[in-house]
C-alpha cells in the first residue's frame, strides 16, 4: 500500500515545480517574441501569464502586443478590465490612446479629459498622470497634467524642469528656455541640471537663433530682478560655451565688483581660459585680480597666473623669439623677488628652470634654481620627489644621463609603491634603453606594466614590447639602438639630429618592422615643433598603414586632439575619436576620448564655473 502511494504523493510535491518551470519557459518566449516584433505569438504567451498573475508588466507587454497588431477590441478590453483592479491614471490614459490609435478622437479625448479630471492634487499624482501621458508620447497632454499641478498643489512643488523638458522633446525652445528660467528662479540648486539640460538641446557652436533666444532670456530675466545672480552666471555660462571669454570676463568682473569676491570668481575664468589657450583673457583676468591689490593668496596666485600665462603664450609659438623669452625670464625673477621663494611659489621655481633649461638653453641656471628649491623649508615629500624629477630631466637634456638615472633612482626608492615612484621608475628605464641597455630597461619596463596608473603602465607595456620585437639574440640590435638614440635627441630637443637618425632608419633597415614607430616619432618632432599639419600627416600614415599595431589607439587618441586643439577642425575630431571609441573599445584613451566626443556633440557643458554669489554691472 505505501509503495503504491509514494508515486501519487510524488505528483503532488512537483506539480508547482513544473507549474512554476513552465511559467519561467512561458516568459522567456513570450519576452523572446516581443523582442523580435512577433506580437501573434507574444499575445498567446502573455494572455496565459496575465491570466495567471495579472502583473502591470504582463499587462504592460499584452497591451503593446495587442496596439501593434491593431487589436483594438481587445486593448480596450483589456485596458478596461485593468481600470477595475486599480485607479491607476495610467489605463484611463491607455484607453484613451486605444480609441487615438483607431481613429475615434472623441472618444480618446474623453479618456484623456477623465485622466486629467481625476489626478490627485500632490505631486506624487501629478507626476504619475502625467508620465501615463508621456508613455504614449502624449506630450501635449503631459503639459497639462504638470501646468494643472502647478496651481492645485499646494506643498509648493515646482514641475518646471518637467515641463522644460516636455517642451524641449516637442521642439520648443523658446518654451523650453522660458521653462528652465522659471525653475531656477524657484530653485538655484537645479542650476547643473537647467545646464546640462540646455547643452543637450541647444548647438552653441551654431548661429540659428537659439542661443539669440537664451542671451535676449537671461538679460530679461537680470534685468527684472537685478538682486538675482544666479541669471547673470547662467550668461557666463552661456558665454563659455560660446567661446566668447571676453563676454564672460565682462561679466565676472561686475559680479566681482557687485559681491566684493575679492577675485575668485575672475581667477575661475581665468584658469578655463588658460586652459582653451586664451591668453588675453586670461591675462586680463589676473591684471585685474593684481590690481584689487590685496596682499592674501588670491593675490599671490594672480601674480604668479600673469607670468604663467606670458609663459603659455611664448612656448605655444612656433618659434618664440629670443629676446621675449629672456624678457618673461625677467619678470619670473621679478616675481619671485616680490613674492619670496617659498613652498607657495615652488610652482614658480619649476617654470622657470623649464624656460631656462629647454628655451633659454641655460641648464646651469635652472639646476641651480631647481637644487635651491629643494632646500626651501616645509617642502612636503611629494614636492620634493616631483623637484628631483624635474632636476633629472635638466641632466638629461644636458647629456648628463647617469646624474639624472640617480636622481630618478632616489625618487624611486622614496616612493616604491607610489604613482610617483612609478614615474621615476620608468624615466630611469627610459635612460637604460637610450644608453643601449635594452634588457635592463626591459626588466623595470616589466616590473610597471602592473602599476596602478594605467598611463605608466600602457608607456611601460609599450616601450617592453619595442624591445621585445626587435632586440637580437645577442641582446643588441642597430635599428633598436638607432632609434633610441633619435629618443633621447627628440627629448633633448635636437630635432634635426634626431630627423636625421631617423632617416637613416628608413633608409637602412625598411623592412624591420620598426617604421610605425618612426613614423610615431617624426609625429612626436612635429607637434614639438608646432607644426601641426605635417604632425597630423605622420599619425594618419600610422593609422592608414599599420592598423593592427600597438601605436594604433595612440595614433587616433593624439589625431583628434590635433584636429581639435590645434588644427580648430571638430568635425573630424569628432569622427577620430568616434574611430578610436568604435574600433579600440579596451584603450586606455577611451574614457578621456569619451568626454571630448560627447563635449563635442553638446551632450554636456564644455566648462564649467564654480557658483559663487555673482553680479551684474549697471
Amino acid at each position: 500500500m505505501r509503495t503504491a502511494l509514494l508515486p501519487f504523493l510524488l505528483c503532488i510535491c512537483l506539480a508547482p515545480l513544473r507549474l512554476a518551470a513552465q511559467d519561467g519557459t512561458d516568459e522567456q518566449l513570450a519576452a523572446q517574441y516581443f523582442q523580435t516584433g512577433d506580437y501573434e505569438k507574444a499575445v498567446l504567451y502573455y494572455e496565459r501569464l496575465y491570466k495567471k498573475q495579472p502583473t502591470p508588466f504582463y499587462y504592460e507587454q499584452l497591451f503593446k502586443s495587442h496596439l501593434a497588431l491593431k487589436q483594438y477590441d481587445r486593448a480596450e478590453k483589456l485596458a478596461r478590465d485593468q481600470q477595475k483592479r486599480s485607479d491607476d491614471p495610467r489605463y484611463t490614459v491607455d484607453l484613451g490612446e486605444v480609441y487615438r490609435a483607431n481613429n475615434e478622437p472623441s472618444k480618446a479625448q474623453q479618456q484623456f479629459d477623465r485622466a486629467l479630471k481625476g489626478m490627485r492634487p500632490d505631486a506624487n499624482g501629478v507626476r504619475q498622470t502625467a508620465n501615463a501621458f508621456s508613455r504614449h508620447n502624449l506630450h501635449d497632454q503631459a503639459l497639462q497634467a504638470y501646468e494643472r499641478g502647478q496651481r492645485s498643489v499646494k506643498d509648493g512643488t515646482s514641475f518646471a524642469y518637467e515641463i522644460a523638458n516636455l517642451h524641449a522633446l516637442k521642439g520648443d525652445v523658446p518654451a523650453m528656455i522660458g521653462a528652465y528660467m522659471d525653475l531656477l528662479a524657484t530653485n538655484e540648486g537645479y542650476v547643473q541640471a537647467v545646464q546640462n539640460g540646455l547643452s543637450r538641446h541647444i548647438d552653441f557652436t551654431r548661429r540659428d537663433g537659439h542661443t539669440d533666444l537664451l542671451r535676449t532670456e537671461l538679460l530679461r530675466r537680470i534685468q527684472r530682478t537685478p538682486d538675482r545672480s544666479i541669471y547673470q552666471e547662467m550668461l557666463i555660462w552661456l558665454f563659455i560655451q560660446q567661446k566668447d571669454l571676453d563676454g564672460a570676463f565682462v561679466q565676472c568682473k561686475a559680479l566681482d565688483k557687485r559681491f566684493d569676491e575679492g577675485g575668485t570668481r575672475l581667477m575661475d575664468l581665468a584658469g578655463i581660459a588658460l586652459s582653451n589657450g586664451e591668453y588675453s583673457t586670461a591675462l586680463k583676468c589676473y591684471d585685474h585680480v593684481v590690481a584689487l591689490g590685496r596682499n592674501d593668496a588670491i593675490y599671490t596666485q594672480a601674480r604668479i597666473g600673469q607670468v604663467k600665462t606670458d609663459m603659455g603664450r611664448l612656448t605655444s609659438l612656433a618659434d618664440p623669439g629670443r629676446p621675449e623669452l629672456e624678457a618673461l625670464e625677467q619678470r619670473y625673477l621679478t616675481t619671485l623677488d616680490d613674492l619670496g621663494k617659498a613652498r607657495n611659489t615652488v610652482d614658480l621655481m619649476e617654470d622657470l628652470a623649464r624656460l631656462q633649461a629647454y628655451y633659454l638653453n641655460d641648464r646651469d641656471a635652472a639646476s641651480r634654481l631647481l637644487e635651491e628649491a629643494l632646500t626651501l623649508p616645509d617642502l612636503d615629500a611629494n614636492i620634493q620627489g616631483r623637484l628631483k624629477l624635474a632636476l633629472g630631466d635638466v641632466q638629461l637634456f644636458n647629456g648628463d644621463i647617469w646624474e639624472a638615472s640617480l636622481l630618478y633612482s632616489q625618487v624611486d626608492l622614496d616612493f616604491k609603491y607610489d604613482p610617483l615612484g612609478h614615474e621615476a621608475r620608468l624615466r630611469n628605464a627610459k635612460v637604460s634603453f637610450h644608453a643601449g641597455d635594452f634588457l635592463w630597461a626591459k626588466s623595470q619596463l616589466d616590473i610597471l606594466k602592473a602599476s596602478t596608473s594605467k598611463l605608466i603602465a600602457n608607456d611601460a607595456m609599450e616601450l617592453s614590447l619595442l624591445i621585445s620585437d626587435h632586440l637580437g639574440v645577442d641582446s643588441t640590435s642597430v635599428p633598436l639602438s638607432l632609434f633610441a638614440q633619435a629618443d633621447l635627441l627628440t627629448f633633448q630637443r635636437r630635432f634635426d639630429e634626431a630627423i636625421d637618425v631617423l632617416d637613416t632608419l628608413d633608409a637602412e633597415f625598411p623592412q624591420d618592422g620598426i617604421s610605425d614607430d618612426v613614423l610615431y616619432q617624426r609625429f612626436r618632432i612635429a607637434r614639438d615643433r608646432k607644426q601641426f599639419v605635417e604632425a597630423a600627416g605622420y599619425l594618419q600614415k600610422v593609422i592608414e598603414f599599420f592598423p593592427l599595431e600597438i601605436l594604433l589607439d595612440n595614433a587616433l587618441f593624439d589625431l583628434g586632439r590635433l584636429y581639435e586643439d590645434r588644427l580648430k577642425d571638430p568635425e573630424k575630431a569628432k569622427a577620430t575619436y568616434e574611430k578610436l571609441l568604435f574600433e579600440q573599445p579596451g584603450s586606455i584613451f577611451v574614457p578621456e576620448a569619451r568626454a571630448r566626443y560627447r563635449r563635442l556633440r553638446g551632450d554636456a557643458p564644455d566648462t564649467e564655473l564654480p557658483a559663487p554669489a555673482p553680479v551684474i554691472e549697471p
